[in-house]
């Protein structure tokens, strides 16, 4: 790691040096602390220290560039809470070759574009909601409270643009690399319920065989992406599909002999089909600024577990057709005002409403292993303005499911000057305990971040 992070940085120097005109640099230093709100004396969180260091060195004006991104974190709470200890070598610093969040050459002569390396793709309209953006995997080691942007894991992969017109392009996706999406490990402030559970299995049996099994590295097990996007009056729309490895593994239990057993975990293949839109109404009338968008995506062979939840015993892994969907609208009210709602449903292919002793066989909600509504609705409402010429930014975002459980999270930023913001949040849970947002009921915190660019 120590060598590569050398090499990148001679680079860098090399071009400032010697092409100073061609290159610059960015970056920002980090902090992130939270407390827990039940009990808010002595129950510290997070105590995250961040580094980014951002580079573009234009090698052929901007017909050929090279842009790398680095990171590294540090998590200092893991250094203060004896409860967390196990989780500190995975969670209390950056892992492995993750500081390289980017690295990749791009290459533009219209009406090509060409971008070869180490990158993230963004599809989709929805707002925290991965219903397209299905690219990369995700890590959830703080569930869903970062930013999509740094909650994607990277992948070396070649993205080809062609645009035949104006506003159209046809984008192709060649991904050899595989990484899986990362959950928090246990005895960490975000652990999944389901992590939870079954660790407490394990723990009471005599012993566990677990086995992971990856997908070769083989060309024929890359996943694909085709997008084809295009403009229709003041109407965007795209055309997607993805066919690869799912990031999430899936775990099959065999039984070998009393407290004996065999774990098998594995990765499966499937498809998404999908289409997003976006449009704003501009003339006048009531619908006059207003943004109407939507995605939909049809998941084709998505691996589920099922089983009995109460005990938390999967049965075995199905593969469903789901459906997801979702249409968003935002307006700007008196004057800077901006209202955005989302409305969403993820609809099983076969499941059953809530969980009995004696019907056992129910799909399962992988952060839980709770019951999985067969008809999940989905809300979302955020609201922001700004002060004192843009420098106080409120934010209020309410996400939220019909089965009363969700997340409720205002924050305040503050810009002190062009390049030092502080931001003071709140981030609520409630729930079930089986439910996806419940399950951290009592890990609702009060958090700070302060955040210096350069």
């Amino acid at each position: 790691m120590k060598r590569y992070a050398l090499v990148l940085l001679l680079f860098l120097l090399y071009g400032y040096t010697y092409a100073a005109e061609r290159i610059s640099l960015s970056g920002y230093i980090k902090n992130e602390t939270s407390i827990r709100i039940k009990d808010f004396n002595n129950d510290l969180t997070k105590a995250k220290n961040i580094v980014e260091l951002a580079g573009e060195y234009k090698i052929k004006d901007d017909d050929l560039v090279f842009f790398a991104k680095v990171k590294y974190w540090y998590d200092a709470m893991y250094d203060s809470r004896e409860e967390y200890d196990s989780g500190q070598h995975y969670q209390g610093h950056i892992q492995r070759t993750d500081w390289v969040r980017d690295c990749y050459i791009d290459y533009t002569r219209n009406p090509w574009f060409l971008r070869l390396g180490k990158q993230q793709v963004a599809w989709g309209q929805a707002d925290g909601i991965p219903i397209l953006d299905r690219v990369n995997p995700f890590d959830l080691t703080e569930y869903w409270l970062q930013d999509f942007v740094d909650m994607r894991i990277p992948l070396w992969m070649a993205n080809i643009n062609y645009s035949p017109k104006l506003n159209s392009n046809l984008q192709l996706l060649i991904i050899p690399d595989f990484e899986q999406s990362t959950a928090a490990y246990p005895y960490s402030p975000f652990v999944f319920y389901s992590t939870t559970r079954f660790e407490n299995w394990r723990k009471a049996q005599t012993n566990v065989d677990l086995n992971i099994y990856y997908p070769e590295k083989k060309f024929e097990n890359s996943t694909f992406g085709l997008q084809w996007s295009d403009r229709i009056g003041d109407l965007n729309y795209t055309l997607n599909f993805l066919s690869g490895y799912y990031y999430s593994v899936r775990n099959y239990t065999i039984f070998v002999s009393p407290g004996n057993w065999r774990v098998n975990r594995s990765f499966k293949r499937w498809k998404m089909y999908g289409t997003s839109m976006n449009k704003t109404f501009t003339n006048p009338g009531p619908l006059q600024g207003i943004t109407l968008r939507g995605d939909f995506a049809y998941y084709d062979d998505e691996p589920m577990y099922w089983g009995d939840p109460v005990i938390a015993s999967s049965s075995g892994i199905k593969r469903l057709d789901n459906i997801f969907w979702l249409m968003g609208l935002d307006k700007y009210v008196v004057t800077n005002w901006l209202v955005s709602f989302q409305y969403a449903q993820y609809i099983l292919q076969n499941s059953k409403p809530g969980a009995t002793t004696p019907q056992k066989n129910y799909f399962f909600n992988p952060y839980t292993y709770g019951p999985q509504d067969p008809l999940e609705h989905i809300f979302s409402l955020k609201i922001s303005t700004d002060f004192m010429n843009e420098r106080l930014k409120p934010e209020l975002l309410w996400s939220f499911t019909d089965d009363n459980q969700g997340r409720l999270s205002p924050k305040l930023t503050y810009e002190m000057k062009d390049n030092l913001w502080l931001t003071l949040g709140i981030h609520y849970f409630y729930g079930n305990l089986w439910d996806s947002n419940g399950q951290f009921r009592d890990q609702s915190q009060f958090y700070t971040q302060v955040k210096y660019t350069f």
